[in-house]
Order: C-alpha cells, then sequence, then structure tokens
C-alpha cells in the first residue's frame, strides 16, 4: 500500500490507474436477466478500462464460470454460497480475507454483515419496500428489510437513476452525498442484424407477421395484465399485430393465456419462454413497436436495448422510465389500456412518427456507454480506498 506523502494525494480515477489493488465483485446473481447483464457490462468495461487492477471474481458454482472470455486476465472463484443465506455470512467474508481484497463490489444490495475490506454496493431499486405487494411474504420483506439496511453500511452506494436514488433517500434514510448515480451502459450487441438473421429468429418463436414485442420477467409490477388489454384496444382499432411476450415462463404464464383466451386476442399473443442473449438483438430489430408497460422500473435496460436495434418505443411514463427514455419515447399511462392501446396504434402506424422516434432513440442511446461508466465507477473506487489511504497515513 502507498505510504508517505503520496498516500495523501487524492485517488481520482486517473490518479487510480498508477496503483495496484485488489477488487472484487460478487457476481453469484449473474444468472438474473437484468442484474446479470448489469454485472456483465460493469466488470467487462471496469477489467477493460483498468486493467492493471488485479480482478476476483466469485461466481455461481456451475457453467456461468465461463461468461466472462478467456482475455479478462482474472481470478474466478466459485462459491456454494447462496445468496441471502447464513453460509455466505461465513464464507464471503473469508474469502476476501484470504485473498487479500482491498475493495469489494457487491453489483446487487447483498454485502456480508461482517466486511474485511472496503466496500461498494449497487443499489437498482428498493422496490419491495415501495410496492410490498411484490413480496408476498412477510417474513421476506422484513429479510429484505434487513439485508438492503445492511447494505448500507457499505462506504458508497451506486444506483442507476435519479429515481432510485430518491426513493433510496426517502425509504433508507441516508446522507444524499453517500449515494451516487452513474447509469450503466448498453451492451454494444444489440444492434440490427441481418434481415436473413431476423427472419431465423421469427421463424424460431413462432412469429407470423408483424408484432409489437415486450420482453421482461412476470411479476405483477411489469403488468402484462395491461397490455394485453392494451393490446385488446390496438386490434379493436382496426390494426393487425402479433403480441409477442418474451421470457422464461412461470405459472403466470397460464393466467396470461387465460386473459388473452378471455378477451378474444388468444390467437394473437405468442409466449416465446426463454430468448437466449443471442436471439434477443433479432428479435428486438424485427418488432414493429417495442412497448414497455412497466408500473416500476429501478432503470429499464429494455427500452434502451429497443432504441439500438432501431425500433420505435411506448412507454410508461411511470418511475425512471422518462429519465431513462428522454424524448425518445412515445409516452402513455399504461394504467389506462385505452390510452396505453392508442399509442401502440401510433406508433405502429405513423410513419413519420415512427421515422422520429428511431432516430431519437439511436441519439438517446449514446447517453449510455459502458466505458463512461466504468470512469465513474472508478472514481467511486478511488475515493472509498483514499479514505483508508489517508486514514492509514495519519494515523
Amino acid at each position: 500500500m502507498p505510504s508517505g506523502t503520496k498516500a495523501r494525494v487524492p485517488l481520482n480515477c486517473r490518479a487510480l490507474k498508477s496503483f495496484c489493488m485488489k477488487i472484487a465483485f460478487d457476481l453469484r446473481r449473474i444468472g438474473n436477466p437484468g442484474i446479470g447483464r448489469y454485472m456483465k457490462g460493469l466488470v467487462e468495461s471496469v477489467v477493460s478500462f483498468a486493467p492493471q487492477h488485479n480482478y476476483l471474481l466469485i461466481l455461481p458454482d456451475g457453467p456461468k464460470q465461463g461468461v466472462f472470455p478467456d482475455q479478462f486476465e482474472v481470478q474466478k472463484i466459485a462459491s456454494r454460497a447462496k445468496c441471502y443465506s447464513i453460509r455466505e455470512q461465513a464464507e464471503i467474508p473469508y474469502l476476501l480475507y484470504r485473498e487479500k481484497v482491498d475493495l469489494l463490489h457487491s453489483p446487487h444490495f447483498n454485502l456480508p454483515l461482517l466486511c474485511p475490506c472496503r466496500s461498494v454496493v449497487t443499489i437498482h431499486d428498493v422496490i419491495y419496500l415501495t410496492r410490498s405487494q411484490e413480496l408476498a411474504s412477510v417474513t421476506g420483506r422484513l429479510y429484505y428489510r434487513a439485508m438492503i439496511s445492511a447494505a448500507m453500511q457499505a462506504d458508497k452506494v451506486i444506483t442507476v437513476s435519479e429515481f432510485s436514488k430518491q426513493d433510496i433517500l426517502e425509504h433508507l434514510k441516508v446522507a444524499s452525498e453517500k449515494v451516487q448515480v452513474i447509469y450503466p451502459g448498453v451492451d454494444s450487441s444489440f444492434r440490427t442484424p441481418s434481415e436473413d438473421r431476423i427472419r431465423e429468429v421469427r421463424l424460431r418463436y413462432g412469429i407470423t407477421g408483424g408484432y409489437i414485442l415486450y420482453t421482461g420477467i412476470f411479476k405483477l409490477r411489469k403488468n402484462h395484465v395491461g397490455l394485453i388489454h392494451a393490446f385488446r384496444h390496438f386490434l379493436d382499432s382496426g390494426a393487425g399485430a402479433q403480441l409477442v411476450i418474451a421470457g422464461r415462463w412461470d405459472e403466470s404464464v397460464a393466467e396470461l393465456r387465460r386473459l388473452a383466451c378471455d378477451l378474444g386476442v388468444g390467437d394473437k399473443v405468442v409466449f416465446t419462454g426463454f430468448v437466449s442473449e443471442s436471439d434477443l438483438p433479432a428479435l428486438y430489430s424485427g418488432a414493429r413497436v417495442y412497448a414497455c408497460p412497466s408500473l416500476y422500473e429501478g432503470f429499464g435496460f429494455t427500452v434502451l436495448e429497443a432504441m439500438a436495434c432501431g425500433v420505435p418505443v411506448v412507454c410508461s411514463h411511470a418511475t425512471s422510465l422518462p429519465e431513462v427514455a428522454g424524448d425518445a419515447a412515445l409516452f402513455a399511462d399504461s394504467s389506462s389500456p385505452q390510452e396505453f392501446g392508442r399509442a401502440l396504434v401510433q406508433a405502429f402506424r405513423d410513419d413519420s412518427l415512427r421515422a422520429s422516434l428511431v432516430e431519437r432513440g439511436f441519439k438517446n442511446r449514446q447517453r449510455f456507454q459502458w466505458s463512461w461508466t466504468a470512469e465513474r465507477v472508478l472514481d467511486v473506487y478511488s475515493s472509498v480506498l483514499n479514505q483508508r489511504v489517508v486514514g492509514a497515513a495519519l494515523a
């Protein structure tokens, strides 16, 4: 560790690049569709931006260990400790101590109660504090509050939108300066592929004509029910299309199928099930409209992914979505099926509007670059590590 007068020099991102630190990332939830995408983009961008540091990736035991290519010179350790388990409270701190880690970044809010090094945590949202109906179990809600409160013991908290920061300040009563907003980026794989590739993916998922797309997990806040009702109004206008709902199936799918049938649109709604990362750009690019009727988003990756693939977006104006979508989406009240349905018709039929949304979408996507994320995250690391360096020098 640097000592003497050098320890008193403020460590900004550029200064940090001259030091060699050991930085660990807890990536045990990398299999999660949304958070996993954030984890992958964060680690790849930070390692690429500052390769002189030593990096330790704590991964789940299994095939996800190979998620980072070999050109990333990082140490990988598989952990069998499940997130939110008692076992992790012993195993993760011991691992950090044994590997002489200087700083742990948990890109999810899960942080050991006793952490032997400096720590940074990313809190994407506080959904279960603001929408308790999303977590039915009272025990689960109590545990969630305990874990997210523990995460606030980190040296610094990163969040992904100004909306989420305000939610965190309101519900967790933390000092504003402790929470820093750093937008994530959009993966470069999200771009328009060849027509042949789009055709191949459409055929694989049973898509036969023009379609409206929605991707995401099946949760109440994602508002699939509202979208299916809005699609009924879309069809009533005389417009013709399929509604493609992409996401891993669970018990909610049967209920949504029944709803679609009850509304007389069952033959027009396609449930794709799980869609691989390699198929997503083609699935986006083939859509005539991307719909995001979500009632709560800490960020909203899918809106930007659709824009990056050149698709007009119709978007709820709830929570963080106006912040992320900017002026590049057609906003509508997704709690009103009639209003959201009318917006879908507009974006589907109006060629002038479509062209404008696509152009603005490409520009908006440029605000979210992983290289910028990496630089700002490294600045956070430097401020946290500087506290320890200066503290040691003054001791």
